[in-house]
């Protein structure tokens, strides 16, 4: 059984304890129903004449009450921007590392077999210039 609350609606008291929390937490925020998606969301106010704007989705079941602060605490950019910026760019740096090994490692895959190949159809891979010995020492052969 639920309870009516103006401007909102029937509440279970489920969802009155969510948005209880929620609005403890920051004051422009609301825990309700989306009626667009049928999904319970974290709903901030926006200045009139614009709707409220879900910021965070919990699916078509009311979630506990820890759920919603924990991940209402990990998302908050404005108290954890810093944090966030910093675990994005740290994820960013791992990610072009490992990408930078695999590619250095497929080079060297692909130079081994290319050597293997060349060594195969009697060629070497290491190119051998041999110096003539009728070009002058010391000088250039133009020199006279």
């Amino acid at each position: 059984m639920g309870v009516y609350i103006p401007g909102r609606g029937e509440m279970t008291w489920d969802q009155i304890r969510v948005d209880s929390a929620v609005k403890e937490y920051d004051e422009r925020l609301f825990f309700g129903l989306n009626k667009e998606t049928g999904d319970y969301c974290v709903f901030i106010e926006m200045p009139r004449p614009r709707d409220p704007f879900p910021v965070m989705g919990f699916g078509r079941e009311v979630p506990a009450v820890d759920e919603v602060m924990m991940r209402l605490r990990e998302g908050d950019t404005l108290r954890n921007g810093n944090r966030i910026y910093d675990e994005v760019i740290r994820s960013q740096e791992e990610y072009r590392k490992n990408a930078r090994r695999v590619g250095d490692e497929a080079a060297e895959e692909s130079a081994e077999v290319v050597e293997h190949f060349m060594r195969r159809h009697g060629k070497s891979p290491v190119i051998k210039e041999f110096i003539s010995s009728d070009i002058p020492k010391g000088g250039d052969a133009g020199d006279s």
